[in-house]
């Protein structure tokens, strides 16, 4: 009986190598076309989520809440939003007093709270389709309101530090040396009675707002922290306050 036998041919040493020349070349045409343009995508859903984020802080300093509003301007009741931002950019000295941007679940079949804001549902108790709505919020971390409203949080929940921005010489706006602090004011009001000789508005508060994304949302984890240690900012956004 007569055995036959095919012969198989492999691929020669030039062969393969011009295949993965062909195939590097294609991915490195891939990685040049497409990943700077996702990059770019992602770059500006980044963008576009710090400005939801900071337009939630500045829109919370704008509006003065019920148990807000008082005749005498204090660090919890205010007169006008420009004393409510004076205050709480000197909060932010310490992270444990802090101001906290955050997203919760609002509870819209209870009575609303003295600062017309509804109680937080608990993620526990979540159960879509009940009469519940997402609320963006900002408050002082210290806040005995919002303090369980923190820690029932959707999503990340960003820590604020604002530093006080002054006109130097050079005709720019440069950061001060300690964030909350408020150059040549002991009240908001001096800067209505003593206008800076630069700016004739007189009552105008320019600040860097640095958002640190927190590790835990519950504030006693933070008390006794220094900004140092909470390392790099994700993001940061200039606010100005005019009287």
């Amino acid at each position: 009986m007569k055995k036959t036998f095919s012969a198989i041919r492999g691929f020669t040493l030039m062969e393969t190598l011009l295949a993965v020349a062909l195939v590097g070349v294609m991915l490195s045409i891939f990685l040049t076309v497409f990943v700077p343009a996702r990059g770019l995508v992602r770059r500006a859903l980044t963008r576009q989520e710090a400005e939801r984020i900071t337009s939630v802080l500045r829109a919370e300093i704008n509006t003065l809440r019920p148990d807000e509003i008082g005749g005498k301007t204090s660090p919890t009741t205010y007169r006008t939003p420009f004393e409510k931002g004076f205050y709480w950019l000197k909060k932010t000295a310490r992270p444990s007093d802090s101001i906290v941007v955050f997203t919760y679940r609002a509870d819209l079949s209870k009575s609303p709270r003295a600062d017309g804001s509804y109680p937080a549902v608990p993620a526990n108790k979540a159960v879509p389709g009940k009469n519940m709505q997402l609320v963006a919020m900002a408050c002082p971390m210290d806040d005995p309101v919002h303090r369980d409203d923190i820690r029932d949080a959707v999503g990340p929940v960003f820590l604020v530090k604002m530093t006080q921005l002054a006109l130097k010489g050079n005709g720019q706006y440069e950061p001060l040396r300690n964030p909350g602090q408020v150059k040549e004011a002991q009240g908001p009001g001096e800067f209505v009675s003593k206008p800076d000789a630069v700016d004739a508005w007189g009552g105008v508060l320019f600040c860097r707002a640095d958002f640190y994304l927190m590790s835990s949302p519950n504030p006693a984890r933070y008390k006794g922290k220094k900004w140092e240690k909470l390392g790099t900012p994700i993001f940061s956004s200039n606010l100005s306050f005019r009287r």
